[in-house]
């Protein structure tokens, strides 16, 4: 009875752990809002790189008055070393860029990223 009580212990144990996991993974998996919604292309005439992001500055800007789109630094340097190369290589070949964003999302000011007129972005792709 005893082997019993204990095997039950032990399985009740394993379900509280796989519970408490499976709820810990659905609290820090991303919001709909982290995913983008937008995309725009544009002509990039400025490209820079800040302590704290990389940002782009499209011509025109987006229909929103949207003209920069950042990359925020602190989080993932090497990421936004790879944005800045796209940045630039759009902007030395005179290529477009393409830009994946979300309007509604703000996150950007974390890293001095305005509202008025800058976005963070979530993907970017130098155009044919």
């Amino acid at each position: 009875m005893q082997k019993i009580n204990h095997l039950f212990t032990r399985r009740i144990a394993f379900l509280l752990v796989l519970v408490a996991a499976i709820t810990l993974l659905m609290a820090i998996r991303p919001s709909q809002a982290s995913t983008p919604t937008d995309f725009f292309s544009c002509s990039p005439t400025g490209v820079a790189a800040f302590t704290e992001r990389v940002h782009v500055r499209c011509s025109p800007a987006d229909p929103n008055g949207i003209a920069y789109f950042a990359v925020c630094t602190a989080n993932d340097s090497a990421n936004a070393s790879r944005f800045l190369s796209i940045f630039t290589t759009a902007k030395v070949t005179g290529k477009n860029v393409g830009i994946y964003y979300t309007l509604s999302d703000p996150n950007g000011t974390s890293c001095g990223c305005s509202t008025a007129d800058c976005r963070a972005i979530w993907g970017a792709e130098v155009l044919p």
